[in-house]
């Protein structure tokens, strides 16, 4: 149950990093607050959209 936990967490990181590529973001902040928040950051930067420039 562990090892499931530990990879979901990992994959939100990778969302939020490949999100924030993306959108223009700061791609290592995003990888973290993936870790962090998991699900939720992942909706986060769905929500917001690209950086405007």
């Amino acid at each position: 149950m562990e090892i499931i936990s530990l990879l979901v967490w990992l994959a939100c990181g990778f969302a939020c990093y490949k999100l924030a590529e993306k959108q223009g973001r700061n791609t290592v902040l995003a990888a973290v607050f993936g870790v962090i928040f998991g699900l939720l950051a992942v909706l986060v930067y769905l929500i917001i959209g690209n950086k405007k420039q």
